[in-house]
């Protein structure tokens, strides 16, 4: 018996075949269709096929990890532990206080003139004191009066809010500034600040010290005006005395050197000399006429007479010479009283200049008592019941929200890495 009388028939061959390739191709889409519905991940995707994943998908896998780690769980975790059991409660002591001129008894307009302090002053003095707040000597101030080194570097406060026990002067200056707070009405010059502590104690004692080193500022500031402007005013006193002591010396040399003490006396001196030398001269004159009706010219009578006459004749006009002289003649009393009027009227300026320098310095001393600028502090420190810092709720959530952000774009980066590298 040959082969082919055990072979089936070519149609049944043909049938058989038909239904053997029509199962595989069943199975073939029943499997891809699992292997749609399961993932569309590669990785899974080799998982599912008996397939090993390659390594720029482990690297993936191992970096989404690491990142959801470093970027989500960590911080997270770090916030929820620091924020929640470890941070120190900061309590915040608050005051306010204005910087004010007083106005003396001097009257505004005259303290102006004599102090020269203008109204806009007031403002700058404002600033002067919330920047002395903030600067290194209000640290060094409170670290002797509050020893502020020792109540922020204690123990009990948690480490990353505590001041270091050795921080030098700028990184103690640093710290402050972040535990102090200021600010200024622009309408009203009401300076309210803040200064935060571990306790309420010392937010009030600390923020009282404060108050105190800045009024004593400003009253170092009303000090030294007070002290410059007194300065001032006995410079000119002195100097209106110079002058003064220096106009007399020149008048009193002038009336040495002339002879003349008072113009106005000589002048009526000499004007009473030459009315009786005048007269005399009349009476010479008439006497000579008379005789001369009688008597020669040449008789020993007549010429004693014309002598007498020439005589006061000269007299006379040596007393006119005097009382006002004529050209080419410098010491007439005329020409002295010129001279010494000037030197009398630049005597009665130095005068006038000396007398008020005087009034200028009592005015001064009598005003120097009073304060022109100081510091009024109407809201003592409060003693704070609650503790308003660190916003615990308020640092969790922003590192929550920050930790998602960096984790979703650091993802979204590596995922687009991946792909370029595929």
């Amino acid at each position: 018996m040959s082969n082919n009388e055990h072979l089936p028939p070519p149609e049944d061959r043909s049938a058989a075949v038909l239904d053997y390739n029509r199962n595989v191709a069943n199975r073939l889409s029943v499997t891809a269709r699992k292997l749609r519905l399961a993932t569309s991940n590669r990785s899974s995707l080799f998982k599912a096929v008996g397939l090993r994943p390659r390594v720029i998908d482990r690297i993936f896998a191992a970096g989404v990890a690491l990142l959801t780690v470093l970027l989500l769980i960590v911080p997270i975790a770090a916030a929820v532990t620091y924020y929640g059991f470890i941070a120190t409660d900061q309590y915040q002591s608050e005051a306010r206080f204005t910087v004010r001129s007083s106005t003396p008894a001097l009257g505004k307009d005259q303290i102006a003139k004599v102090t020269g302090l203008p109204t806009a002053k007031i403002a700058q003095d404002t600033q002067i004191a919330i920047n002395y707040i903030l600067s290194g000597e209000m640290t060094t101030a409170l670290s002797k009066d509050a020893n502020i080194r020792k109540i922020y570097s204690d123990a009990n406060i948690d480490p990353l809010a505590r001041l270091k026990p050795d921080a030098t002067a700028e990184e103690l200056l640093d710290y402050w500034r972040d535990m102090v707070s200021t600010g200024v009405s622009a309408s009203s010059g009401i300076v309210t600040v803040k200064v935060r502590a571990f306790s309420p104690e010392d937010a009030r004692r600390i923020l009282e010290h404060v108050v105190d080193a800045s009024e004593r500022v400003v009253n170092d500031i009303n000090n030294r005006i007070w002290k410059d402007v007194i300065e001032t005013a006995q410079a000119n006193l002195r100097n209106g005395a110079a002058q003064l002591q220096t106009a007399r010396e020149h008048l009193q040399a002038a009336r040495n050197k002339t002879g003349v003490l008072d113009v106005g006396g000589a002048s009526v001196i000499i004007t009473s000399l030459l009315a009786n030398a005048q007269t005399q001269l009349l009476d010479l004159q008439q006497k000579y006429n008379s005789q001369l009706v009688s008597v020669s010219r040449k008789a020993p009578q007549m010429l004693v007479l014309g002598r007498e006459i020439a005589s006061k004749q000269a007299q006379i006009d040596d007393l006119k010479l005097q009382l006002a002289g004529q050209k080419g003649n410098r010491g007439s009393l005329a020409d002295t009283s010129l001279d010494l009027s000037q030197l009398e009227l630049e005597q009665t300026l130095a005068e006038r200049q000396f007398a008020a320098s005087v009034k200028t310095v009592e005015q001064v001393q009598f005003v120097s008592k009073q304060q022109l600028v100081y510091l009024d502090p109407f809201l003592s420190p409060t003693l704070p019941e609650e503790a308003e810092y660190p916003h615990r709720g308020l640092w969790i959530g922003c590192v929550v929200v920050i930790s998602l952000l960096a984790w979703s774009a650091s993802l979204g980066l590596l995922s687009i890495v991946r792909t370029r590298l595929n």
